[in-house]
């Protein structure tokens, strides 16, 4: 039972009064709408349809007029929030303010003022939420504001009474570093083993609650969903009650991140209380995480609700570029730990290469920075504080390195959070290490400052250091020109009289938003290969990422789009192209090239392989393929659905691209291991009536063309040889029209919609 006690009992302080009737007003973009009176807050579009009440504030309806209608919620509360033992829901706001804009992208917006009473007395919130032009869902945020210092436990940032339903949750996971299918996990916590994505359900109408960042309702074929827009720390739960669906933040449950650590020891809390809490401070908006309620007629079609969101207004656009990273360029010719060999000469090697394969970003690894945490090229002005090495480059703002290059752009591996102890910027600022965790790191990074990472550097700066990192990520893209980043090493830690590792890990975001911001031809790209960091959602948000190191098969390639799609854009995930090698051989020597090349076109395509050990031949094979795929990228920039079976079982497997409003994508077929030649490959959230046009890569050859009833009865795809593989476009012959309206069951004539393309 919720406890009804006031969260601040401050002398003076006047219960806040319900606001009384206001003006109605509505706003319409495209099919997007907000109606707003005296007693409701409702938007909509086409298809879905929310509405609040104002006093007190709660959903009043959750609606998807799609296929006759399912009205999913008819009251609940929005969230909820755990003050020290004390739960206060929505219920205990009252809205004083509404107020519409149309967003940028297309949609409407609502940012609803609202104000406690009673038990929520000296809390004001804003509660935003967003509807888009014909996409089943809402996204929604909540930010807090209280007039003294508040310590919160969780929040539950948005809920949903659908019920009986069958619930599942999922959780999405990174740390290819250590992570596979198959791993146990750390010792006593084998819960954190496991895959990419990890699964929990029970049967209708019985609860599910853990560790995840997506809740499905499944009840009579249709879906309701909701995702936090969240990294995996164990404070993000989803979870079903019997009744509501909920995605929450209990922080109670995080201790430390231990980044690379991870893989050896992990610490959270199992208690439902102690732990950690996040401290409202006065007067200052405290921003919870935004999520995103959906609807499906079907797990695919729910799936693509939320591409499409992510797509059309959530992913800030970013170059799909074809990119190289010299990390692999590395014989300890120059460098004696992590730092990479790539130095003019190399660069010059490596650039005419680049430029025949097709490739777009050149992007230097960790070797080119004289010292982390000052961030200057090692060139004759900024020489590598150990001496033991001739300076990389003649001039200190890459002028040689972009003539080497174009016209490729010119792009940096970067530990914006680490510096080494030799650099200049930490003997001026110590007060900018983040105590006392990094005087252990200093300590033993000088101990021995030539191997592994510490040729780099360990230690970490607190936020007190952030605005430097930004003032040089800044002159790099104002005066060097580049043009892509790959941010590395992230650990969230606690730094003493400075920031938690909450603040740690929100600063380092708002730094890299404003950089998007101001920068949107640069592209940032995040490093996921531990967990913790930033994946699932905030990294794949704001650009690519890095998932897998080192020379994985095909297969562990495939396997990490297979499982992590539909959920995870494919696309942003960045994977090694051309990986494989393995006693001796050559990936290209082991796999075909065409299939190499096939397992990376759904990916962030990156090879980061020393280019002058690949054969003449295949740089033109490998070239005609990047070529197909920089014609038809936006045919492999939609949602990925994973068809046929888990690559890492060697048999058939299959990847469908596929925007189901346009009719449009393209089939990945791979044979693998099996034994059979032919596969029949059923494609998903095809129209009916229609007749489709097949391409295949990479010499964009018309190899048939097909009907509605052929992609969804199965294409059968035949390959003459184990290994092979085969890519086809598929193109709709005729432009598409929307399927004709439909009449909602729930509300009659006033919701006849017709979906739009």
């Amino acid at each position: 039972m919720r406890r009804l006690l006031p969260l601040l009992l401050i002398p003076g302080l006047a219960a806040v009064a319900v606001p009384g009737a206001a003006a109605s007003q509505t706003l319409r973009d495209h099919d997007a709408y907000a109606r707003v009176d005296s007693a409701h807050v409702t938007l909509g579009n086409s298809v879905a349809e929310r509405s609040w009440s104002r006093s007190p504030f709660r959903t009043v309806e959750l609606l998807d007029t799609r296929g006759g209608g399912r009205r999913w919620s008819t009251g609940g509360p929005d969230f909820t929030l755990t003050f020290s033992g004390v739960t206060v829901g929505s219920d205990s706001f009252a809205v004083r303010s509404v107020t519409l804009s149309r967003l940028p992208r297309g949609g409407v917006r609502a940012t609803i003022g609202l104000v406690g009473s009673g038990f929520a007395t000296g809390l004001t919130a804003s509660r935003i939420a967003d509807v888009y032009p014909g996409i089943a869902g809402f996204r929604t945020q909540t930010i807090l504001t209280s007039i003294a210092p508040l310590p919160l436990a969780s929040a539950t940032l948005d809920e949903a009474t659908v019920g009986v339903a069958t619930p599942t949750v999922h959780a999405f996971r990174a740390g290819s570093d250590w992570r596979s299918a198959n791993w146990a996990g750390p010792p006593l916590w084998p819960d954190v083993g496991g895959d990419f994505r990890k699964d929990a359900t029970a049967p209708a109408g019985q609860a599910v609650e853990r560790n995840g960042e997506w809740v499905d309702a499944r009840a009579k074929g249709r879906r309701l969903f909701i995702v936090m827009e969240r990294n995996d720390l164990p404070s993000s739960r989803a979870g079903y009650d019997g009744s509501a669906a909920s995605v929450r933040v209990d922080y109670t449950k995080d201790v430390v991140d231990l980044g690379p650590f991870e893989e050896q020891i992990h610490v959270e809390n199992p208690a439902p209380n102690g732990g950690r809490t996040r401290t409202l401070q006065p007067g200052q908006p405290f921003a919870l995480e935004p999520t995103f309620v959906g609807f499906g007629t079907s797990g695919d079609d729910a799936a693509w609700q939320w591409q499409h969101y992510l797509i059309a207004h959530r992913i800030q656009p970013w170059a799909h570029a074809v990119t190289f990273n010299t990390n692999n360029i590395d014989s300890n010719r120059i460098s004696t730990g992590s730092k990479d060999d790539a130095d003019l000469g190399a660069i010059q090697q490596l650039a005419p290469i680049a430029r025949r394969l097709g490739i777009e970003a050149f992007v230097l690894d960790d070797g080119w920075q004289a010292a982390s945490g000052d961030w200057y090229p090692d060139s004759p002005q900024h020489p590598e504080p150990r001496g033991m090495f001739p300076p990389r480059f003649p001039d200190s703002t890459f002028d040689a390195i972009r003539q080497a290059l174009a016209p490729m752009k010119l792009g940096l591996w970067m530990s914006p959070l680490n510096f080494n102890p030799a650099a200049d910027t930490f003997k001026q600022h110590p007060e900018w290490s983040c105590h006392p965790i990094s005087d252990a790191l200093l300590a033993y990074n000088e101990s021995d400052p030539n191997s592994g990472s510490n040729e780099a550097g360990l230690p970490e700066w607190s936020t007190a250091g952030f605005a430097h990192v930004e003032d040089r990520i800044r002159d790099a893209i104002q005066n060097w020109h580049v043009r892509y980043f790959k941010f590395d090493f992230m650990t969230w830690l606690d730094c003493a009289s400075q920031n938690d590792f909450y603040q740690h890990h929100d600063a380092f975001l708002a730094m890299v938003d404003r950089l998007r911001r101001d920068f949107p031809d640069v592209t940032f790209q995040t490093d996921d290969t531990n967990d913790y960091r930033l994946f699932p959602f905030e990294s794949t948000l704001r650009g690519p990422l890095w998932f897998q190191n080192g020379s994985p098969d095909p297969s562990t390639l495939l396997h990490n789009l297979w499982i992590t799609s539909p959920y995870v854009p494919a696309y942003t995930i960045g994977q090694a192209a051309l990986g494989g090698d393995q006693g001796g051989k050559m990936a290209w020597e082991r796999f075909d090239v065409g299939t190499l090349m096939a397992a990376a076109l759904p990916s962030h395509v990156t090879i980061w392989r020393d280019l002058r050990t690949i054969p003449a031949p295949v740089v033109s094979q490998v070239a005609r393929w990047i070529a197909f795929y920089k014609r038809h990228r936006d045919s492999f920039s939609l949602a990925t659905y994973p068809l046929l079976d888990d690559p890492l079982k060697q048999g058939w497997t299959a990847l469908q691209e596929w925007n189901p409003d346009t009719q449009r994508g393209a089939l990945l077929a791979f044979r693998q291991d099996a034994d059979a030649a032919s596969a029949r490959i059923r494609l998903r959230l095809v129209r009916p009536g229609l007749r489709f046009r097949l391409i295949s890569g990479p010499d964009d050859r018309v190899v048939g063309t097909v009907t509605s009833a052929n992609l969804i009865r199965g294409l059968r795809v035949t390959l003459p040889a184990k290994g092979r593989s085969e890519v086809v476009l598929i193109e709709p012959v005729a432009p598409v029209r929307p399927p004709p309206p439909t009449r909602s069951r729930t509300h009659g004539q006033r919701y006849m919609y017709r979906r739009p393309v």
